[in-house]
């Protein structure tokens, strides 16, 4: 006998229930978040197509700006200037932190290592506008440690900051050696997260700490290096607080150390006509070179994946 066919009920999704008070919470901090960021960002793009200054809006000029800048001696001493500090401070930065975090690492005893983490800690308790203060008044001045130190070698005492044969220099010896407290502790828990297992078939087969190192340590802490490499480009075009505090630019002074961060404020707020306009197009400019390095990093996270 034929079985009489049970009907098949399509069982409804459950339906999502949103807690639309989470929006209203989230509503002031869009605001904030598009008053304080989105809008200077927008702002600055359509300032860079105007020849606006202190005194209003300006006319659109359309690529005006852009045109100048291109032709602008000062705009390439300064982007060159950038590229040599940030390519310096990629290295040497991600080199000394690196090489010390291996050292901890291989550390034995935890009581010195928990001592040694809280020094490298210390110095983000301390702002670093009193750092750089340090560097200029005490090592690089004119009678700082730096020139004393010549003198014990019989070598002629050097104006660091000011010198157009050694401003570079004091720029990217300034922080040495150049170990952040934040990155450091990454790396070191980094090398820490590796397995046991791994370290113990490295030895058996009769690996070196040198050639660990290299083979299976840089490996596996890539992404935190990939992280601290994108950072510092960004970080590295944006920076000028050593230029604002120490250096300058401008009459009376060399472009030798200028980078495109200081020409944004000299152009705004310290040149006679203040152009908002000009500075805006310099700030656009970094801003795409700045978001190309970004797209290439999470195209290379993407295929790594």
């Amino acid at each position: 006998m034929n079985q009489p066919r049970q009907s098949k009920k399509k069982t409804a999704a459950p339906k999502k229930h949103y807690r639309y008070t989470a929006f209203l919470w989230l509503f002031p901090a869009l605001v904030l978040c598009g008053v304080f960021c989105v809008y200077p960002v927008l702002s600055a793009f359509y300032l860079s197509f105007t020849d606006a200054t202190s005194t209003g809006v300006g006319s659109w000029i359309a690529f005006g700006n852009y045109q100048e800048l291109f032709e602008d001696s000062v705009f390439w001493i300064c982007m060159k200037n950038v590229l040599i500090f940030t390519a310096v401070g990629l290295v040497c930065g991600n080199f000394m932190t690196i090489f010390l975090a291996e050292l901890l690492y291989n550390v034995r005893s935890k009581k010195f290592s928990k001592a040694i983490r809280f020094f490298f800690l210390l110095p983000i308790l301390v702002p670093y506008v009193v750092i750089i203060l340090v560097w200029r008044y005490i090592i690089f001045s004119t009678g700082g440690l730096a020139n004393e130190l010549l003198k014990v070698f019989s070598l002629p005492a050097q104006n660091w900051y000011y010198g157009l044969s050694t401003d570079k220099l004091a720029i990217i010896l300034t922080n040495f050696p150049w170990v952040g407290g934040t990155s450091f502790l990454i790396y070191l828990a980094g090398l820490q997260e590796i397995s046991p297992d791994i370290i113990e078939a490295s030895k058996i087969d009769g690996c070196s700490s040198l050639r660990r190192v290299f083979t299976i340590d840089l490996p596996l802490i890539r992404p935190q290096l990939k992280y601290f490499v994108i950072m510092g480009i960004i970080g590295g075009l944006q920076n000028f607080d050593l230029q604002l505090l120490i250096t300058g630019t401008g009459v009376g002074t060399t472009n030798s150390t200028n980078v495109p961060g200081y020409y944004i404020y000299d152009q705004a707020f310290l040149s006679d006509k203040m152009r908002f306009g000009y500075a805006s197009a310099v700030g656009v400019i970094l801003f795409f070179i700045t978001m190309i390095f970004t797209l290439i990093n999470l195209r290379s996270k993407k295929e790594a994946k």
